[in-house]
C-alpha cells in the first residue's frame, strides 16, 4: 500500500503545482487589467493517516484561491479619492469662475473700469465736446455690460452644477444596482463562505463599481459573513445583500441657495454626503451664488451708488424740463429710508436750481432731508411737496411709484447741486447707472439718448467740469464707503479674494492627490501583479512538477520490480 500511497501523494502534488500553473498563468494574463487584484493559490498538507505506531503524510490539498488585497488600505483609498473628488469639483467651479473674470484679457472688467475712469478725465479735459460724453458713456455702457456679462455666467456656473447632479443621481443608481447584481453573484458562487476561493472575477468588478461610486458620494462598505457588502451613506443603507435603494433629484423649497438635492425615493430623506462629487457640486453652487455672487453683486451696488451720488448733483450742458426717478418708492408715507430697498440717506439737503429762459433768471432753492432714525425723518411725499412750492416747477409720484419732476412751462429748465444727503440718488434722480445689482445695472436710458445731460459741471449746465474730475476721482481715490479704498481697488481685492479661494482649494486637492497617489501605490503593491514575482512562482510550481513526477516514476518502477520479484 505504500507505493500506492506515494503515487497518491505525487497524483494530488501534480494536481495541485496544475492549479498553481493555472492561477499564475491568469494573474499574468491580467497583469495590465485595470482593477485587476492579484490572486494567489492557497495550500495545506492534506490529513495523515495511521499506520502501526506512524502517521503518514498525504501529501498537499488545494483549499482555495483568495485575492491578495488588504482592506484597510482599499477602504482608505476609496475615503481619500471621494475628498479628493469633492475638492476637484469645487475646485473646477472656481476656476471656470476665474476665467470669467478673463484677467489677463483687455475686455475685462478691470480694464473697463481703466477705460471708463479715462474717459472721465478726457471729458473734464474737454467738456464741451459732445463726441467726448458719446464716448464717456459707451465706456460705461461697456462696465455695465462687463459686469452683466459675469453675473450671466456665474448663474451658468450655478445652471451646470445643478445640471450635474442630476448625472449623478443617475450613475448612483446605475452602480448601487450593479453591486447588488454582483452581491447576488458572489454568494451564489461561494456558496455563502463555505468555500474558502474567492469569486475573484466577481469580487474585482465589483471594486471597480465600488471605486466609481466612491467618486461620486462617501460612503461605509461592510462585507458580510456571506461575501455581500454593505453600503451605508450617512446612516442610510444604499446596498444590502441583492438589494438597492434608488435616489432621485429633488426640488428643495426650503433652501434657495440649493434648489436642487439628491434624496432617497422611498423615504424622500436627503442624501447626506460629506465627501464625493456630489458634495462639491453642492458646495460649488453655494460658492457661485453665495460668496462670489454676492460679491459680484456688492461691488455692482458700490459702482452705482458711488457713480451715482456723485453723478446726481451735477448738471450737464442742458437743464432739465422733466425728469423721472428710476427708484420705485413703495411708501410715499413713510420715512424715506424705509420707502424703497437699498435707499441710503444722510441728514442733509439737495438744491435745485430754476432757470428761466423767457426772464433770463435763475433762482435756487434747498430742499431740506431729515435723516435721524426715527418716524419724523423725511419722506418722499414732502420732497415732493417742498418742490411742489417752487415756482415753475410740480412734483408727484405716480401710479408705478417713480418720483417725477418736470417744469410747468418750455421756458423754465432746472437742475440740481449739492446733494449732502443722497436723496436724489436714492430715488434714481439724474443718476448716471439704474439697477441694484450685477444682473441689472445699465447706463440711465436718458444719457444714452442724449450725451447733452451727462452731468460734468458743478457750476451750472454747461459750465466747467469739476463734477466730471470728481466722478474720476470715484475709481482712482478712496472711498469712506470701501474702508478707504477706490473701485477700482475694491475690485482688485474682489478678485485677489477669489484667486486666493482658488489657490487655497488647489493646494488642498493637490495635497490629497499625492495622498491618494502614495495610497494607490501601497495597494498596487500589494494587489497589484509583478511578473518577475510571477516568473518565480512558475519556475516553483515547474519544479514541483517535476519532482513530483519523479517520485511517480521512480514509485513505478519499485512496483514493476516487485511484480517480478512475485
Amino acid at each position: 500500500m505504500s507505493l500506492f500511497s506515494s503515487i497518491q501523494q505525487s497524483s494530488n502534488a501534480l494536481r495541485v503545482a496544475q492549479l498553481g500553473l493555472q492561477v499564475t498563468g491568469n494573474n499574468v494574463s491580467n497583469a495590465n487589467t485595470p482593477g485587476y487584484i492579484r490572486q494567489r493559490l492557497v495550500q495545506a498538507p492534506a490529513n495523515g493517516y495511521q499506520q502501526g505506531n506512524l502517521v503518514i503524510g498525504q501529501g498537499v490539498v488545494a483549499v482555495g484561491v483568495q485575492q491578495q488585497i488588504d482592506y484597510f488600505v482599499t477602504d482608505r483609498l476609496r475615503e481619500t479619492q471621494s475628498q479628493l473628488s469633492y475638492q476637484q469639483s469645487l475646485v473646477d467651479g472656481l476656476q471656470n469662475l476665474q476665467d470669467a473674470l478673463n484677467e489677463l484679457g483687455d475686455q475685462d472688467i478691470s480694464s473697463a473700469l481703466s477705460r471708463f475712469s479715462n474717459s472721465l478725465q478726457d471729458v473734464a479735459n474737454d467738456p464741451q465736446s459732445n463726441s467726448v460724453r458719446a464716448v464717456a458713456i459707451r465706456r460705461g455702457e461697456e462696465l455695465s455690460l462687463a459686469v452683466r456679462t459675469l453675473s450671466d455666467k456665474t448663474k451658468s456656473v450655478q445652471q451646470q452644477a445643478t445640471q450635474e447632479i442630476a448625472t449623478v443621481s443617475t450613475e448612483i443608481n446605475r452602480l448601487t444596482d450593479s453591486i447588488a447584481n454582483l452581491n447576488k453573484r458572489i454568494v451564489e458562487t461561494e456558496g455563502g463562505r463555505i468555500s474558502n476561493s474567492d469569486a475573484v472575477g466577481l469580487r474585482d468588478e465589483r471594486l471597480s463599481k465600488m471605486n466609481e461610486l466612491s467618486e461620486l458620494i462617501d460612503f461605509k462598505a461592510t462585507e458580510q459573513s456571506n461575501g455581500a457588502v454593505t453600503i451605508i451613506v450617512g446612516g442610510d443603507y444604499l446596498v444590502a445583500d441583492g438589494f438597492s435603494r434608488q435616489v432621485k433629484v429633488s426640488l428643495n423649497s426650503s433652501d434657495s441657495a440649493q434648489p436642487t438635492e439628491i434624496r432617497l425615493i422611498d423615504t424622500d430623506s436627503k442624501l447626506n454626503v460629506t465627501g464625493g462629487r456630489l458634495r462639491g457640486l453642492y458646495e460649488q453652487r453655494t460658492a457661485v451664488g453665495g460668496s462670489f455672487g454676492s460679491q459680484l453683486d456688492s461691488f455692482a451696488k458700490n459702482v452705482i451708488n458711488i457713480v451715482n451720488r456723485v453723478h446726481s448733483q451735477g448738471q450737464g450742458s442742458i437743464g432739465f424740463s422733466s425728469v423721472t426717478g428710476e427708484t420705485v418708492v413703495s411708501k410715499p408715507k413713510s420715512p424715506l429710508e424705509q420707502a424703497a430697498a437699498g435707499i441710503d440717506i444722510d441728514n442733509g439737503s439737495f438744491r435745485i436750481d430754476v432757470r428761466d429762459a423767457a426772464t433770463n433768471t435763475s433762482k435756487s432753492y434747498e430742499i431740506n432731508v431729515r435723516q435721524l432714525g426715527d418716524f419724523s425723518d423725511t419722506t418722499a411725499e414732502q420732497i415732493a411737496s417742498s418742490i411742489n412750492a417752487i415756482d415753475g416747477l410740480e412734483a408727484s409720484i405716480g401710479n408705478d411709484g417713480r418720483f417725477r419732476i418736470k417744469s410747468d412751462s418750455e421756458s423754465i429748465s432746472f437742475s440740481f447741486a449739492e446733494d449732502s444727503s443722497g436723496a436724489l440718488s436714492a430715488l434714481g434722480i439724474n443718476t448716471f447707472f439704474v439697477g441694484d445689482s450685477a444682473s441689472n445695472i445699465s447706463v440711465r436710458n436718458e444719457l444714452t439718448k442724449d450725451s447733452r445731460f451727462l452731468a460734468v459741471s458743478l457750476d451750472g449746465p454747461g459750465s466747467g467740469a469739476r463734477n466730471a474730475l470728481a466722478l474720476t476721482d470715484a475709481f482712482t481715490k478712496g472711498q469712506s464707503q470701501l474702508d478707504g479704498l477706490s473701485l477700482q481697488e475694491n475690485y482688485e481685492s474682489f478678485v485677489a479674494r477669489t484667486a486666493q479661494d482658488i489657490n487655497s482649494q488647489q493646494t488642498i486637492t493637490d495635497g490629497l492627490q499625492n495622498f491618494r497617489n502614495a495610497l494607490e501605490a501601497r495597494h498596487l503593491g500589494i494587489s497589484g501583479v509583478s511578473l518577475d514575482e510571477e516568473a518565480a512562482n512558475l519556475l516553483l510550481y515547474q519544479r514541483a512538477f517535476q519532482a513530483s513526477s519523479r517520485v511517480i516514476s521512480v514509485a513505478n518502477e519499485l512496483f514493476d520490480t516487485l511484480v517480478n520479484i512475485v
